[in-house]
């Protein structure tokens, strides 16, 4: 019984015990929505209804974008074995989660998100931070991962990181809408904040920003 309401209360929110590491709940295997009519009724907004998101959703949403999966079993182009296409086999993607309690870095392979800070750090990541929205997700990329054929030109690297985070938000934003989420995806952040407000690596940089929250 003890256990059940544990996991009752994790498919609640996900940010009642902010201050330390989170353990997402499995990501859900069906949707009931179908992706020709998610695309047809994908919500863009910069206003949103202050409202947390479940962490059974928020575990979804994130496995969509940046989660696990079996390397490509019919080609094999990539053995970095996450949702979105990688060049070579290192997936040098990562997505940060903020709220107005803290910030977080989602791990895939163990559906977790490492505690990074306390408090809202949003408006330190971009000034196009919205109050209301109730996650704002940051893509960064790892450039010590870059393919060791791109070793010498960095430039195409970093457009192939935009490419790649694109693909990632592209998936998130389609399935938060089918939790009637609206997203926006912004280049509008600085560099320095984000790396400061997150203690980002030498060779980790920021790309942009997806900010999501209910409309209603």
């Amino acid at each position: 019984m003890k256990g059940f309401l544990v996991s009752l209360l994790l498919a609640v929110t996900v940010f009642g015990a902010f201050a330390q590491d989170i353990e997402l709940p499995r990501p859900a295997v069906k949707s009931g929505i179908d992706l020709l009519q998610a695309i047809k009724d994908r919500r863009v907004s910069k206003a949103f209804v202050k409202r947390e998101v479940p962490a059974s959703e928020l575990s979804t949403i994130l496995w969509s974008g940046l989660g696990m999966r079996a390397a490509d079993a019919v080609s094999s182009a990539t053995k970095a074995g996450r949702n979105i296409s990688f060049s070579g086999d290192n997936a040098y993607i990562n997505v940060y989660v903020l709220t107005e309690k803290g910030a977080w870095k989602y791990i895939p392979d163990t559906y977790k998100l490492d505690f990074i800070a306390k408090g809202d750090l949003r408006a330190t990541v971009s000034k196009a931070s919205v109050p209301d929205a109730a996650i704002m997700f940051l893509f960064t990329v790892d450039n010590a991962l870059m393919p060791s054929f791109l070793k010498g030109n960095p430039g195409i690297f970093q457009q192939m990181a935009n490419a790649t985070a694109g693909f990632a938000a592209q998936n998130m934003a389609l399935v938060a809408n089918t939790y009637k989420l609206a997203t926006v995806v912004q280049y509008t952040l600085s560099p320095a904040g984000a790396a400061s407000a997150l203690g980002l690596g030498k060779d980790e940089a920021p790309l942009f920003i997806m900010q999501a929250g209910y409309t209603e």
